[in-house]
């Protein structure tokens, strides 16, 4: 299970920074377009803006995975390990919830704006900009539920992570 949990993350950061890269050309040309040639295209910030949407999305999964979403544990790490297994479990469980209400409401409006389409670009579907939330949402769902049941495995790297860095910071 963890090695294809492990390609899936692997393919979806490989889309990523294909994608970043997308949008890195997208903004220079919008620069070149814009302060060089004089030339108004929109298109070009358009396109750059669904990037931004797929990069988002596709690299939540892949922040879970690897469990380096940003959080601020200094008031977790104070609690008892037990009540910590729990808090761990419950936050967990309100977090797949979330994600599967986002996921819903991106089908739902996945099915509303499928013949809507950008102003610059009319053959660019609006609901394009929902496909990375469907697979983002729904593939962070079953990350964090495989974090939530090897929930020993990540609370001991975290304890031993925020240990070197109580050490790093005495020195």
């Amino acid at each position: 299970m963890r090695s294809v949990l492990k390609k899936i993350s692997d393919v979806l950061e490989g889309i990523s920074a294909v994608i970043l890269f997308f949008m890195l050309i997208m903004v220079l040309l919008q620069v070149l377009f814009r302060f060089v040639l004089k030339i108004s295209a929109p298109w070009t910030e358009e396109f750059a803006r669904m990037g931004y949407i797929w990069l988002v999305f596709l690299m939540l999964p892949v922040l879970e995975a690897k469990n380096d979403q940003l959080k601020v544990t200094y008031f977790f790490d104070k609690i008892p390990y037990k009540a910590r297994v729990l808090l761990y479990w419950i936050m967990c469980a309100l977090y797949v919830v979330m994600l599967v209400f986002i996921t819903i409401g991106a089908v739902r409006y996945y099915g509303s704006t499928n013949t809507m389409t950008f102003g610059s670009v009319r053959w660019l579907l609006v609901c394009y900009q929902y496909i990375p939330v469907i697979i983002g949402c729904s593939a962070s769902v079953i990350f964090v539920l495989n974090r939530a049941v090897n929930y020993k495995e990540v609370l001991q790297a975290a304890e031993a992570e925020y240990t070197v860095e109580l050490e790093e910071e005495t020195k």
